[in-house]
């Protein structure tokens, strides 16, 4: 980490720098992690399915004067990528880059070999700093504060741009009291198969791990077999995953049995009502699975259930607040608080809540109250044990496979063909991903035929492969509210229809 964090200095970044990561998991994500908050600079962790489009959104708004990258991994080539967002860099004399489109960004920095002349490789870097000095280093840590910014970590948002959420040190005190209440330690052997761009990766396993002395194995992408054949030779004791995590799991270990009697427990995070079969699965076939709820905004999961909770509370409840943790369920149309047990929307205070979204002050006042909640525009209730009750979203963000997808986001993108005049996105259930993207589109009148394969083609280079519709619907016109807003509850209740008729035709063939 040390030797990391020394190189940046020595490449001239320092304390409110933005320095993104934009790579899949493997050890140096962890020391550059590390190492970036060390010297005061602020860490973006960038998401690898992320494309053209994507990146250049993140690059520009984030401010990040550094962008540290592979140049490939398996089929995705990333340095092609980078090559045409930032077409017009130019490299500068003594190293670095100049960019009109990006004027903030200074230096790309591969931790592999380089294929762009504009780009610094990490090692080269490191033997040019020499051994650091580890007395500025410390100095240099010793002077950031619990409130300053450690990370800006994107989340998308309804308006269909990706929000930074800032956040700070002081999280990585709930990343910690959520472990130690479930008992992690020097004993303990972790499975880090989750992508470490997302705090549920960053969160309850790469900070505890360090701070607690668990171990954590590391794996560059999920792949349940030889997940399954990790956990039996290295004993791992701790698991984590969404659903289809665990459905992949479940599955291959059906298909050839391992020794998985070292596991004494899994996190989750909790999802509705079609989340309880799969937690009871696992918990009948692995171990024990704990619940937590949380967003991106708030650290990860400011809930957490006790390592004596019955089944019953591990699969239909939500977690229990942490310390320092406020929950509030409320009327979401008037902000008074609903007695216990009945659904509202769950707003939350905490000490690792965001400072608000970057450079986004009108997106930022929306979810911040006055009094400091942050409004989740999740649905949920409390339950007479304390226990907090995640049941949906009140807003219309899909959640596919554990990732957020902001409808207008592919909405913008799909109106970008000529032949179709309109378009709604809404959720689709998925066996495996709880649900994928659905396009329901009115066409031109005279439109050419419009096909999914049209569609996807479309998208595909421009936005993360989890955000392509996987559904499509030609329709006529769009349920309407009186106030001319989309009935979008109206084509939900198509797309199950249409899951069930299809699931249902499964089964007679």
């Amino acid at each position: 980490v040390d030797r990391c964090a020394w190189a940046l200095v020595g490449a001239g970044f320092g304390p409110g720098d933005k320095i993104g990561l934009w790579f899949n998991s493997r050890p140096e994500y962890i020391f550059l992690l590390f190492a970036i908050v060390r010297i005061g600079a602020v860490a973006v962790p960038l998401n690898t399915r992320y494309r053209t489009r994507d990146i250049a959104y993140c690059l520009g708004q984030s401010e990040c004067t550094a962008l540290i990258y592979v140049e490939k991994s398996g089929p995705i080539d990333y340095g092609a990528m980078l090559s045409e967002v930032l077409a017009d860099a130019q490299p500068v004399a003594g190293g670095g880059l100049r960019s009109a489109a990006f004027p903030q960004l200074r230096r790309l920095i591969t931790v592999e070999d380089r294929c762009l002349t504009v780009a610094d490789e990490l090692a080269t870097l490191i033997d040019t700093a020499g051994p650091p000095d580890r007395a500025a280093i410390e100095a240099r840590a010793a002077a950031i504060g619990i409130d300053d910014l450690a990370m800006i970590v994107y989340t998308s948002g309804t308006t269909g741009n990706a929000k930074g959420a800032m956040l700070t040190h002081a999280g990585v005190r709930l990343c910690i009291e959520r472990s130690v209440i479930w008992g992690t330690s020097f004993r303990d052997v972790q499975m880090h198969y989750l992508p470490l761009f997302h705090l549920y990766a960053i969160g309850f396993v790469t900070v505890p791990s360090i701070a607690l002395g668990a171990s954590q194995i590391l794996m560059e992408t999920f792949d349940a077999d030889q997940a399954l054949d990790l956990i039996e030779a290295e004993k791992a004791t701790i698991v984590h995953g969404f659903d289809p995590h665990y459905r992949d799991l479940l599955d291959c270990q059906k298909k050839r049995r391992r020794d998985l009697s070292s596991l004494r427990m899994g996190s989750f995070p909790s999802g509705p009502d079609n989340c309880i079969g799969i937690v009871r699965a696992v918990h009948a076939e692995f171990c024990p699975i704990l619940p937590s709820f949380g967003l991106t905004e708030t650290w990860g999961g400011i809930t957490a259930g006790f390592m004596d909770a019955s089944v019953e509370q591990r699969s239909e409840a939500s977690g229990f607040p942490l310390p320092g943790v406020e929950i509030r369920i409320v009327d979401p149309e008037t902000g008074r608080p609903v007695p216990a047990g009945e659904t509202g929307e769950i707003r939350i205070r905490s000490f690792s809540l965001t400072k608000g979204y970057y450079r986004m002050p009108q997106e930022t006042a929306a979810a911040l109250g006055e009094d400091g909640f942050l409004r989740t525009g999740d649905a949920g209730y409390m339950r007479a044990d304390g226990y907090l009750r995640f049941t949906g979203r009140y807003k219309d963000m899909l959640k596919v496979g554990g990732e957020n997808v902001a409808p207008a986001e592919v909405e913008a993108l799909l109106l970008e063909l000529p032949d179709i005049a309109d378009v709604t996105i809404v959720g689709y259930p998925d066996e495996r991903l709880n649900e994928v993207a659905a396009a329901f589109v009115i066409l031109r009148d005279g439109a050419r035929p419009v096909d999914l394969d049209t569609v996807q083609r479309h998208c595909q280079g421009k936005v993360a492969s989890f955000k392509i519709p996987r559904q499509l619907f030609i329709v006529d016109s769009f349920p309407m509210t009186p106030s001319g807003k989309v009935q979008k509850v109206k084509l939900r209740e198509v797309t199950r229809r249409h899951y069930a008729d299809a699931r249902q035709a499964r089964v007679d063939a």
